[in-house]
């Protein structure tokens, strides 16, 4: 998240809108989002309808207890709400420039 912070601008710029989307609820998020100092929307799906639809929650049994996790992933979707681009394993360290990059090579070829 604070890669995406980092490079906002130049995401921006090139017309990226960034969001980021947690199972947590809305009050934890407007926390993380304001101790990272996010310059975008940090979402919730406590619903987990946006997590079981791009099949990143990874559930697993911890001392009895079923828990539920997203995966760390980025989906690069386009204006007309296609998903263009899918990083499952995502190397934090320069990710938002790589998105960058893929984003604007998209761009430059017709849809």
């Amino acid at each position: 998240m604070r890669e995406f912070r980092v490079h906002h601008v130049e995401l921006q710029s090139a017309g990226i809108a960034v969001a980021g989307i947690s199972l947590d609820p809305p009050e934890t998020n407007r926390r993380w989002a304001e101790r990272l100092q996010l310059p975008y929307p940090l979402l919730s799906d406590t619903e987990r309808a946006a997590g079981d639809a791009f099949g990143v929650i990874r559930r697993f049994g911890l001392g009895g207890f079923q828990v539920e996790l997203f995966r760390r992933t980025t989906v690069l979707v386009d204006l007309h709400g296609v998903v263009r681009a899918v990083w499952g394993k995502v190397r934090i360290r320069d990710h938002a420039l790589d998105v960058l990059q893929v984003a604007r090579a998209l761009s430059s070829v017709p849809a």
